[in-house]
């Protein structure tokens, strides 16, 4: 009696295993059967009713004729539902693609079970066969192709050539004579005469910016008293300048405006300070008075 019922609960068992089996399907189609060398076969290999399991679609191995191009995996719900496989022949002949196995895994990834599709024959014929003209065909012109830019060198070139124009830019910077030189008094050209002439010059400067006129300003007064007075002004400070009030003999009143003018002079030059245009003609008439009176 036992005996009995382990049949029928294994015939149960067995059943449902067949029906579980039955109920999926694949399918497998080829493009073409006739090709010649070199063409693309397209392999296709499909599964039906298998949306319940994981499928898994192996690798085809390929052989001294058969190079697999590709291998295209279509996904439904997450699922791989087909694979396409270019398939190309390098040997005329009738070929056989090899039976394809599908695997159907559990839901931890484990084998359940596999099919396989069915061999597919395939007739591969050389690039001639069945052709009307046979003959060679002439060859071609040779296509012109564009050279190549190589932006690598192109952009390295572009900054060696800029750094060379900043080299020259500064060489000739330097071979530049500068605008404020000093002029050593003569027989013919006194310190009033040398700071007089240069006041031709110093006028342009009252419009542009502080800096630049009371460089010219400070450089003239200087270069005078250095001429006149032997005190070597260009070399010092405005405050070593100012212990030197006995050796220059100016009138108090003038030595003083003199220093406030230096003073200016060295906020404009070091500190950047922007004095107002009628403050820089001011100063320029002064010294224009200053020289022409002394």
């Amino acid at each position: 009696m036992k005996f009995g019922w382990l049949l029928i609960l294994m015939f149960l068992i067995c059943c449902s295993s067949r029906e579980s089996y039955d109920s999926v399907q694949i399918e497998s189609n080829v493009d073409t059967a006739l090709a010649r060398i070199g063409d693309v076969v397209n392999f296709n290999v499909i599964s039906h009713f298998s949306e319940d399991r994981i499928v898994q679609f192996p690798d085809m191995p390929e052989t001294e004729s058969m190079e697999i191009r590709s291998k295209n995996v279509f996904v439904k719900n997450n699922n791989p539902i087909n694979v396409i496989f270019e398939i190309v022949f390098w040997d005329t002949g009738t070929f056989y693609i090899p039976e394809y196995p599908v695997n159907f895994l559990k839901a931890d990834s484990a084998l359940d079970f596999s099919m396989k599709s069915d061999s597919i024959k395939i007739n591969v014929l050389s690039m001639v066969e069945g052709a009307e003209d046979k003959s060679l065909r002439p060859l071609k012109d040779p296509v012109a192709l564009k050279e190549p830019i190589e932006w690598y060198r192109t952009i390295l070139f572009i900054i060696l050539l800029f750094l060379i124009l900043i080299l020259i830019g500064l060489w000739r910077k330097r071979l530049k004579k500068p605008d404020l030189e000093k002029i050593s008094v003569s027989a013919s050209k006194s310190a009033r005469d040398i700071a007089i002439a240069r006041l031709g010059d110093f006028e342009n400067t009252i419009k542009m910016d502080s800096k630049t006129f009371y460089l010219h300003a400070s450089f003239i007064i200087r270069e005078f008293i250095e001429n006149q007075f032997y005190v070597r002004a260009l070399e010092m400070t405005t405050n070593e300048l100012k212990t030197f009030e006995d050796e220059i003999v100016l009138d108090k009143n003038d030595f003083k405006s003199i220093i406030n003018i230096l003073n200016r002079a060295d906020l404009a030059k070091f500190a950047k300070y922007e004095f107002s245009t009628s403050e820089r003609k001011s100063d320029y008439d002064w010294i224009a008075k200053f020289l022409k009176n002394i």
